[in-house]
Order: structure tokens, then C-alpha cells, then sequence
């Protein structure tokens, strides 16, 4: 197995709690993996895998980084952030074009450093590829050596964060005496997932299930995906492990009218989470997974004859507001 190398950057080991209020509103064993809280400016799950991502870039020569997103997105905001720790050129690639005033993770691009270009939703789609290599040759003629990544870190190599992190949920179930359980995560650009499976078989999880629930895309397509990046994983570093497409456990029916939406069941899992327990979802993606636990254990299906364990992967909110007096 050729494990490759990594940047220190997350506080790590995140904490590992069970909801006790919370669990006793709704009759279930429910834990929380507190993946919001790696540190570096609520950067969430992405820091996992830009640990390894950016320790390639910085082994190879690189001064730059780019990557693309949303002109909110989280992953941009990891990127800017961990860049300027480290020293590193952020280039964003967005879409849409930002608005002219500055706010939520787009202000704190700016704050970070990072420099951006703006596209239209169609165009970007249409031209993703040379809009990426242009990107890069422009770099290059400016004297930079620049390194791509894509949405979330999407690569074989970011596969590497959520492997590690099934490791550290593996010693934590241990420590709290549970053998067998389901762990429920959002699925987006897919690494975070594939990570995940491919750790339980690392390291030999065995009684635990890995559920995935689509905050993007339908689930048919993040199952390809999810698979095609287990493969890909697989092959480049000679995991001693083979990917059976029957492990995947995708959770259809939360995506609402499309990504970044908020649906009624999210805002009732977001207020639901604040009121027990204190702690603070996001609309875009983990109120949206945080829904599918809840309506899971409400069904009977999660929850009930073995405790379930929500990931967090985090996410800001600053830019939704559930509404007076709720």
C-alpha cells in the first residue's frame, strides 16, 4: 500500500459524543462525529482531505492552488484558508459570477487572499476542461506553478482524509464500547463518501454500515461516482482491499428542489439539533443529512436495534435565516 504523505492543519482527533437530550426526544442512541470542528476557520471535513492534497502540491513545487466551486462553497473557503496558512497563491474558480458586494464565504476568500474568477452556471459546464487547462497555462506564463484540484477535493488522493477519519471513528466506537453501528454522511463531490468506505474495509470495520445521503445529484449518480473513485483509489495506491458496489448505502429523497435549497425537513432537523444540543447545522448540506437521520429513526429503520453516528461535516450559515420567532 503506498500511503502518501500529509500536512498537519486539522485539530484532530474532532470529538465523538452521544445526544443525550436529543435521543431521548426521538427514542434512539444517536452519536456525533464533530467534524466541524477541525479548526481552520470552520473549514469541516474539507480539511481532511486538502491535508493531503496541499502536502502533494508543496512535495511537487507548486506555489498555487486552484480549485472551483460555488461562489459559497465551503471547499473554496478550506482552500483560501489553508493556502494562506501554508504561504500559497488561491485561485477560485466560481460560479455564478459573485455578486459585487462581499459576503458569507466569499468575504472570507477576499480576507484570505485568494483571487477569483467568475462564470456563469451553463458556461462553466460547457467549458469546464479548457476553462481549467487556460486557467493553468495563464499561471504558467505568469511565472506560478500551479496545482488543480477539483470541487471538495475530489481526487484519489483526497480519498485519503476520510479513510484516516474512519481510523479515528474506529478507536472512538471502540472506546465507547459499540461493535456495530451506522454512520450516515453527506455526499456532494463524492471523496468524503469513497473515503469513508474504503477506511471501513482498511481497517476492518466490519459491524459497521457506511450511509450516504445525496445533498446534490440523484443517488444513481453518486453511486457511479462513489464507485468510479473507490476504483480509482484503489489502483493508485494498491489498497489491499476490492470495492463491491454492494456496500453502498445511499439514502434518495433529501436533495428538495435541487443543491443549496432548503427544504422544510432540513429546517426542522437544523432547529431540532440547535434546540437539544446546541449545535448548528447548515441548510446547504448537513441539515439536509441531519433530516435523513431523523426521518430514518422516525420510520424505525435507523437508530433503534443499534445506535446511529451522524457525521458533521460542517458548513456555515451565516447567510439563511429559518425566520422570526422560530
Amino acid at each position: 500500500m503506498k500511503r502518501p504523505p500529509r500536512l498537519t492543519l486539522a485539530a484532530l482527533p474532532t470529538p465523538f459524543a452521544r445526544c443525550e437530550r436529543l435521543g431521548a426526544e426521538l427514542s434512539a442512541e444517536i452519536w456525533i462525529k464533530r467534524d466541524d470542528l477541525t479548526g481552520l476557520e470552520l473549514s469541516g471535513n474539507k480539511i481532511r482531505k486538502l491535508e493531503y492534497v496541499l502536502a502533494d502540491a508543496i512535495a511537487s513545487g507548486c506555489d498555487t492552488i486552484v480549485t472551483e466551486g460555488t461562489c459559497q462553497s465551503n471547499h473554496c473557503r478550506a482552500t483560501a484558508a489553508a493556502c494562506a496558512r501554508l504561504g500559497l497563491h488561491c485561485e477560485l474558480l466560481v460560479r455564478p459570477e459573485p455578486p459585487p458586494e462581499l459576503q458569507g464565504n466569499h468575504l472570507l476568500d477576499a480576507l484570505f487572499g485568494a483571487r477569483w474568477r467568475g462564470f456563469a452556471r451553463p458556461d462553466y459546464a460547457a467549458r469546464r476542461d479548457q476553462i481549467v487547462a487556460d486557467t493553468l497555462v495563464e499561471l504558467r506564463a505568469a511565472g506560478r506553478r500551479p496545482r488543480f484540484t477539483p470541487a471538495g477535493a475530489s481526487e484519489p488522493l483526497g480519498c485519503w482524509g476520510y479513510i484516516d477519519a474512519l481510523a479515528e471513528l474506529g478507536t472512538q466506537l471502540a472506546a465507547a464500547g459499540i461493535a456495530a453501528c451506522d454512520v450516515v454522511v453527506g455526499v456532494s463531490s463524492d471523496a468524503t463518501y469513497a473515503g469513508a468506505l474504503l477506511g471501513k474495509l482498511l481497517h476492518h470495520l466490519d459491524g459497521i454500515d457506511v450511509w450516504g445521503v445525496p445533498v446534490s445529484d440523484d443517488a444513481d449518480y453518486h453511486a457511479a461516482a462513489t464507485a468510479s473513485l473507490c476504483a480509482a483509489t484503489i489502483e493508485e495506491y494498491a489498497l489491499p482491499v476490492s470495492f463491491d458496489p454492494a456496500l453502498l448505502r445511499l439514502i434518495p429523497g433529501f436533495v428538495g428542489p435541487g443543491y443549496a435549497i432548503a427544504t422544510p425537513e432540513c429546517v426542522e432537523a437544523l432547529r431540532l439539533l440547535a434546540r437539544t444540543e446546541a449545535i448548528v447545522l447548515d441548510p446547504v448540506y448537513t441539515a439536509k443529512v441531519f433530516a435523513a437521520v431523523v426521518a430514518g429513526i422516525r420510520a424505525g429503520s435507523l437508530g433503534h436495534s443499534r445506535p446511529v453516528v451522524f457525521i458533521h461535516t460542517g458548513g456555515g450559515c451565516s447567510r439563511y435565516s429559518p425566520g422570526a420567532g422560530s
